[in-house]
């Protein structure tokens, strides 16, 4: 498991540094190219990775992508206030898309632990109440076939023992149906445990 989240973690990182190098190479041809129009398209694909991946570190990376943008324009780029203009002010964009689509990642994230745990909450309440219902089943069986023996020696007569077992049956059959529906959810609470990881 640890291997995996290790390997997964050198894959993303390893993406976004592809991503930020291939995004500069863009840069750098660009401006010394003198296209200003559409490379800054490209520093939005290692910042949405990032801030996808590693949520807690997307504003940082989205302010030195910006800085990054900033310093190419400056090295490479035509010395024009209107460039320097544009510039500036798509570092503010990065920021505040960064700000922004972090925020919202994070958000979504935390709703979905906090539904994962009460989902796990409400996984463990039913098998605590699958167990409390087999208990309590057998708790009121044993005291019915007590009654269901006892009535054999009372010296009563039997239109009275007939009146108390039809009424201990009736209560068998109830607990019977209590047995089918425990059945049911256990049945559902393996489905959980194999297709939903709940333990």
């Amino acid at each position: 498991m640890l291997r995996a989240i290790t390997t997964s973690r050198v894959f993303w990182v390893s993406l976004v540094l592809v991503s930020t190098v291939l995004s500069m190479l863009v840069a750098i041809f660009s401006l010394a190219n003198g296209i200003h129009d559409l490379y800054f398209y490209f520093f939005l694909i290692p910042m949405f990775l990032v801030i996808y991946r590693f949520p807690e570190k997307g504003v940082i990376f989205t302010l030195l992508l910006g800085w990054i943008n900033l310093t190419i324009v400056y090295a490479f780029g035509s010395l024009s206030a209107q460039v320097f203009a544009a510039h500036t002010a798509w570092f503010y964009i990065y920021v505040s898309l960064g700000i922004v689509i972090t925020s919202l990642v994070m958000n979504s994230r935390a709703r979905k632990e906090q539904l994962e745990l009460l989902q796990r909450q409400a996984f463990q309440e039913i098998e605590q109440n699958m167990e409390q219902f087999e208990i309590l089943n057998d708790e009121i069986r044993n005291p019915l076939q007590a009654i269901l023996l006892d009535t054999d020696t009372l010296p009563s007569d039997a239109e009275t023992k007939q009146h108390i077992s039809e009424h201990v049956q009736t209560i068998e059959k109830i607990l019977n149906r209590v047995d089918e529906r425990i059945l049911e959810s256990e049945k559902v609470r393996k489905f959980l445990q194999k297709h939903y990881n709940f333990t």
